[in-house]
């Protein structure tokens, strides 16, 4: 976030702790829309999604007090805090809709309580983000206690299907890749290669388990015959690292120079070639 970005979020978080927000939060629309946010971790990434559904509120539905509500939540991720799904409960929701959205923000709890924030940031700000857009769409938009929607039904079917996409990743469904590299003509693990290791136990801690699959390569630099037995050794190190660290590897396979990662000419020293590929499914 640039500077001057930083010292509005403060000055306006100064004014909505003194009670001189317009309601529901309407002052901070505008700008958190202006954000300069850059996602990295969970956090970041919920704002920068609260950031993209409150601009959806306000300049397609121009609806300025769930706009507000939606940045009420963005601003509050930017300054670190905790900040959960919305409860459907509070929502005049109708009752037909009530209970899929209860037992899906209890599944989306538990994928984020469940690791999901460090494991998979984007894919479960998304999943949380798209799910409050799906409650507040389910919503009577404020059109008084005794009209319940929802008014647009399409958008509904729009954000429950963009939850429904993001929650698997959220919760770890799938495959998980990370990536070794090595030096030229070498099979031991730098420093760097160490720290990936180190996440990827790291990663199957978090499941308490996934099926581990290694697939080691080479660049085409030296003999094809060469490159198979060195792609063998590299993926034999990393197996081993794992094992020392107390993860299991299901198949380990060896390819030499036959699948690049990029493809070049016979001879060519090409760091992003020289590698194991570890897939991690649960």
């Amino acid at each position: 976030m640039k500077t001057v970005s930083r010292i509005l979020a403060a000055g306006v978080f100064a004014v909505f702790a003194a009670g001189c927000v317009g309601v529901n939060g309407t002052f901070l629309v505008d700008p958190l829309i202006d954000e300069d946010i850059t996602p990295t971790d969970f956090n970041s990434w919920l704002a920068h999604e609260y950031q993209r559904r409150t601009q959806v509120e306000r300049d397609v539905d121009m609806e300025w007090t769930h706009a507000g509500r939606l940045a009420e939540k963005g601003y509050a991720a930017l300054n670190g805090e905790r900040v959960l799904p919305w409860v459907p409960s509070d929502w005049n929701v109708a009752p037909g809709d009530m209970g899929e959205l209860e037992a899906q923000r209890a599944r989306l709890m538990a994928a984020l309580d469940g690791g999901g924030r460090q494991s998979a940031p984007e894919a479960c700000a998304k999943a949380q983000v798209y799910y409050d857009g799906w409650l507040e769409q389910s919503h009577d938009n404020d059109f008084g206690p005794g009209f319940v929607g929802p008014v647009q039904p399409h958008y509904v079917e729009s954000e429950r299907a963009s939850y429904y996409q993001w929650i698997p990743p959220c919760e770890g469904q799938g495959v998980r890749e990370f990536i070794v590299y090595f030096g030229w003509d070498r099979y031991d693990l730098t420093d760097e290669a160490v720290r990936v290791v180190e996440e990827i136990v790291a990663y199957v801690g978090q499941w308490s388990g996934g099926n581990v699959s290694l697939d080691g390569h080479a660049d085409t630099s030296g003999s094809a015959g060469y490159n198979v037995g060195l792609s063998q050794r590299r993926a034999s190190t990393v197996r081993d690292a794992l094992s020392q660290r107390g993860v299991s590897s299901g198949s380990v396979e060896w390819f030499g120079e036959t699948r690049p990662a990029v493809p070049t000419g016979d001879g060519v020293r090409e760091p992003l070639n020289r590698r194991v590929v570890v897939e991690i499914s649960r």
